[in-house]
């Protein structure tokens, strides 16, 4: 399926997971810190969906080039309290989950105006 006629990423995740529209927020991933748990998960999905697009191993992939292949759409999970990080790929998206207690809410560092 061509990309421009693909069901959008928020879309796709909410009928995989069953789920009415009001139960999934899409986060800026600036806001979101994963723990190191919730980071080496993002690290071992990041190294499989390179394995199988490329054919490579990528077992040594720097942490940044992990986390920056699923932050395409970050979604908040109200019915679990999980993340949902989604890689948006040429051919389809693959979404991560990442459970409640593997990330946050980063603190604001300045007055919210």
């Amino acid at each position: 399926m061509r990309p421009e006629n693909r069901q959008p990423v928020r879309e796709q995740v909410l009928e995989a997971l069953g789920q009415s529209q009001d139960s999934l927020h899409e986060l800026d991933y600036e806001d979101v810190a994963l723990s190191a748990a919730g980071l080496q998960m993002v690290r071992q999905a990041a190294a499989t969906v390179l394995r199988r697009l490329t054919g490579m191993a990528a077992e040594d992939l720097p942490l940044a080039r992990a986390l920056a292949l699923f932050l395409d759409h970050v979604f908040w999970n109200e019915s679990t309290g999980g993340l949902i990080l989604c890689a948006d790929l040429p051919e389809k998206s693959v979404c991560l989950p990442i459970p409640s207690g593997c990330w946050g809410i980063k603190p604001h560092a300045g007055r919210v105006q």
